[in-house]
């Protein structure tokens, strides 16, 4: 009987997560078109990554930008897929697929301004919140993240962070060379900055990643799933209900901004009775943290 009422909420819980992917990936495939289209690609400004490359090809040689950003980003899927397995990539190929096909699509989209100031900072802030909605359910769009973690294998003590922001800067510099307008650094930087705050604030938060204390009646299976499906430490505190003075653990962990929604939903398939707190923290330490001084 128990089985029975529970088959119809798992279904419906399954269409709510298709819906809910469906929509985030549409609208952060829409939000990264209009920044190309209509801000970025008109006005000749290159933000780095696959997209970067793709636009100075664009302005070189009329060729679709995100065709370009398909092609560029096939051997990077290939060496990942060596080295880290296909399932790693499901996500990265739905979005650079989404992101790529609508970017082509909607070539018609209007320039509004030519004011090449205004183009990077609303280039950044559409490229920014579009990437936002693709990292919040766990999709990314390939590039340099694809680059960042070929290189972390060559430098284990450097962060992502640090290897994506030269990869794009190398990008960004060769573009101004090739281009022969140095100003294009400038307004570069600008889109880059714009987006990625844009990207913070979409997916949670401005910092670099995020406190999880989750209360739970299930905390070894919920630290095991965290251990082992996330690659994520735990420690499991002792605790007391306040009312019910019944015993407790709690388990806290630290994660990135891009897997709260994965933490999330691996939780609630655990105990969807658990109490979950996320809070920002500004500075970790640590494995799978590092910082410029570990």
């Amino acid at each position: 009987m128990h089985n029975d009422r529970s088959k119809p909420m798992n279904k419906k819980a399954r269409i709510s997560f298709i819906i809910s992917h469906a929509i985030s990936v549409a609208v952060g495939a829409v939000m990264f078109a209009i920044a190309i289209n209509m801000f970025l690609s008109p006005s000749e400004t290159v933000i780095g990554g696959a997209t970067g490359i793709a636009t100075v090809l664009n302005i070189l040689f009329n060729t679709p930008i995100g065709m370009m950003i398909m092609l560029i980003n096939v051997p990077l899927i290939i060496i990942n897929w060596i080295l880290f397995g296909f399932k790693f990539l499901i996500k990265t190929i739905i979005g650079l697929a989404a992101s790529s096909i609508v970017t082509d699509l909607l070539t018609f989209l209007p320039v509004l301004t030519d004011d090449r100031l205004l183009c990077s900072i609303l280039g950044g802030l559409f490229m920014g919140v579009g990437l936002g909605f693709f990292f919040s359910k766990g999709y990314t769009t390939g590039g340099t993240d694809l680059i960042s973690c070929i290189l972390k294998r060559k430098f284990p003590n450097m962060s992502n962070s640090v290897l994506i922001f030269i990869v794009d800067m190398i990008i960004v510099i060769a573009s101004a060379i090739i281009l022969k307008d140095f100003n294009d650094i400038f307004y570069s930087i600008i889109a880059i900055f714009v987006g990625t705050v844009c990207i913070d604030y979409v997916i949670g938060g401005i910092n670099s990643a995020t406190l999880a204390l989750i209360i739970t009646d299930k905390p070894d299976e919920v630290s095991n799933m965290i251990l082992t499906v996330m690659d994520r430490g735990t420690t499991l505190l002792s605790a007391k209900g306040g009312y019910t003075k019944k015993d407790k653990q709690v388990v806290m962990c630290v994660v990135k901004k891009s897997q709260i929604y994965d933490l999330k939903q691996n939780v609630n398939l655990i105990s969807a009775d658990s109490f979950v707190i996320f809070t920002n923290a500004s500075e970790v330490r640590g494995s799978g943290f590092e910082t410029e001084s570990l």
